[in-house]
């Protein structure tokens, strides 16, 4: 089931994205074209003070025309690891600080087409601290209780898979540490 590339041919290169067209080889020599977005990885966080008060955002999506609710998120730096990159987006989308972080998961979204891969985290035991969007975000803090949380999943009010699959890392964890 391996494809081995052939040639690759870029057909855009951006500043979030690089799409490119590959040329590939089935181990039994039929030969096909893949389409590729490269992405960098990035990292989700969902921030809670305890499981009647979570963290959310709500922003404006322009490729799909929406606004939405969703986890805190962002692209590691060049050099960053994921933990320090979590620790940034955290304090910039939000303005909270966190004293614990909990690794709890990774996932490729759209292995479909796309190589991003994100590392998910939840980060607790908050302070204010002092936002600091990119220039080109608008965002809305928005609490919730876990029940809340998991209704609006239910009922699609939250569409957004990296958030929905946070609370699922919220929700398992929570099983085991109930002192929070």
């Amino acid at each position: 089931m391996i494809e081995k590339k052939l040639s690759s041919q870029s057909i855009y290169k951006g500043k979030l994205i690089h799409v490119r067209k590959d040329q590939v080889v089935y181990e039994d020599g039929h030969k096909t074209e893949r389409e590729v977005v490269d992405h960098d990885p990035a990292v989700v966080i969902l921030p809670f003070y305890d499981a009647s008060n979570i963290v959310l955002i709500k922003q404006f999506r322009y490729p799909i025309n929406q606004t939405l609710i969703e986890a805190p998120a962002g692209l590691i730096n060049t050099g960053e690891s994921p933990l320090d990159a979590a620790k940034r987006e955290l304090k910039e989308e939000t303005g909270l600080s966190a004293k614990t972080w909990i690794s709890v998961g990774e996932s490729y979204p759209a292995p479909g087409f796309c190589n991003e891969y994100l590392y998910f985290f939840l980060a607790t035991h908050l302070s204010k601290s002092s936002k600091s969007l990119d220039k080109d975000e608008r965002i809305e803090l928005i609490s919730c209780d876990d029940k809340t949380l998991n209704n609006w999943i239910l009922n699609r009010k939250i569409i957004d898979a990296k958030t929905q699959l946070s609370f699922y890392f919220f929700k398992d964890y929570l099983k085991g540490h109930h002192e929070i």
